[in-house]
């Protein structure tokens, strides 16, 4: 009897690749489908099917296999206070600026591609730290069910709260043994995680009005389309004048056509403008 193969050929994989794209909008370059290829081997295996069987169990659209892939091909490696220097600058400068000429004594943020909480949570702490008289929300999104269940659950190893400065540490982080922390509620009970993808405009929008959305390390994995598209539904759902926040060297072609870049602190800052029409 011939052994079953659960080695993905070259056009197997592109064409697992182009699935990845259509569902979630994440682009997997050609030098990198190998990478791909190694991830999935041992779900196959699990599943006792060969890739062509299991192309056609996602082309078939289901959904728990789709989620699995998506699992799969996600990346959750991120930490507290992450791109400090940023954030800082964002908090002193940008948007204290955009409370003083708004008057707004609310802030709604949208943390998108949220991973396994830490982002979300920072925002939590800075809006305490920073503007304890302003009331506030935090909504992290991410399409991967496993990151979304782990972030409602607010455990952290060492290794993520490492970026913590130390005396903020024990006034948000309960210990609870030796290499393990869990936020205090007076951090969590203003964050609230969904699972959703990006690239569901319809899901996005009826999230409601954002102030600020940071999507940090996220549309590197996105080709440029799905780039634009993303841009677009982000400059949908800001309220007039609101932020969006990039990675520090991250870039969307059509984002100056429809936010205006604001450099502060040697670094670009993108600002909702009323140039387009939803």
């Amino acid at each position: 009897m011939e052994e079953k193969s659960f080695d993905f050929s070259e056009s197997e994989i592109k064409e697992i690749r182009d699935l990845i794209w259509r569902f979630s909008g994440i682009y997997i370059e050609d030098q990198k489908t190998y990478l791909l290829s190694y991830k999935l081997k041992p779900r196959l295996k699990h599943l006792g099917v060969d890739p062509r069987t299991y192309i056609k169990l996602c082309k078939d659209h289901n959904q728990k296999e789709i989620d699995e892939l998506l699992k799969i091909i996600t990346i959750g490696e991120t930490q507290f206070f992450r791109d400090k220097i940023q954030i800082d600058v964002f908090f002193d400068r940008i948007l204290k600026k955009y409370l003083d000429e708004s008057g707004k004594k609310n802030l709604n943020f949208l943390s998108a591609g949220c991973a396994t909480g830490e982002e979300p949570y920072t925002l939590s702490i800075y809006m305490l730290e920073k503007l304890p008289h302003i009331s506030y929300k935090v909504v992290g999104v991410d399409i991967n069910e496993n990151f979304i269940q782990k972030a409602k659950d607010g455990t952290y190893s060492m290794y993520s709260v490492r970026g913590i400065p130390p005396y903020l540490l024990p006034k948000y982080f309960d210990r609870i043994d030796e290499n393990t922390w869990k936020i205090k509620d007076i951090v969590a009970k203003n964050v609230f995680f969904e699972k959703i993808n990006l690239m569901d405009k319809i899901r996005m929008r009826m999230l409601g009005k954002f102030d600020v959305i940071f999507c940090k390390n996220v549309i590197i994995y996105f080709d440029e389309r799905s780039r634009n598209q993303l841009a677009e539904t982000f400059w949908s759902i800001l309220n007039k004048g609101g932020y969006l926040v990039l990675g520090p060297a991250e870039r969307i072609s059509v984002i100056t056509e429809i936010f205006e870049p604001i450099f502060e602190g040697n670094m670009f800052f993108y600002k909702r403008t009323d140039m387009m029409e939803v």
